[in-house]
């Protein structure tokens, strides 16, 4: 069973043959998510369940990085799945299309002018719920620091 700082010493191993941003980026994300998962308190129970996971993801066995990229994706729905952890930015990224979408609807029955002002509002309206739901996440200690291009994970 490999532990948090062996993943963390691997990535950073990577990270000093690499050539581009996009591979620094995931490598990064890599390091910063095993230094969070190190700093929480899990129960050894938790701790079985979060070993057994990353056994099955097998972070080491490719260096690909469009491999790794999707094995970060799911480590990260793993640990929102499981432990109600989620990414940076998470909820506004969420809610923000949502709420767009609801005011393309609204500008429409108000008709073509209504149109881009509906858009508009919603879309500040879907960040505000998402920029609130974003705050109490890290105020209960849920968020990993980790920002991803995703709205949903």
């Amino acid at each position: 069973m490999q532990t948090f700082d062996n993943y963390i010493t691997f990535f950073k191993g990577l990270k000093t043959e690499l050539s581009s941003k996009k591979e620094r980026r995931i490598y990064d994300d890599f390091v910063r998510v095993f230094n969070d998962l190190k700093l929480r308190n899990f129960s050894e129970v938790e701790h079985t369940v979060l070993h057994n996971e990353l056994d099955l993801i097998d972070l080491k066995s490719s260096t690909n990085i469009k491999v790794l990229n999707k094995k970060l994706k799911q480590l990260l729905a793993f640990l929102k799945q499981k432990f109600n952890l989620i990414t940076i930015g998470h909820y506004t990224n969420t809610y923000m299309p949502i709420g767009m979408c609801l005011g393309l609807v609204f500008g429409m029955a108000l008709g073509p002018l209504s149109l881009t002002f509906g858009l508009l509002i919603g879309m500040v309206i879907g960040m505000a719920l998402g920029s609130e739901k974003d705050k109490k996440a890290k105020a209960e200690g849920l968020v990993i620091d980790v920002k991803t291009s995703e709205s949903c994970i």
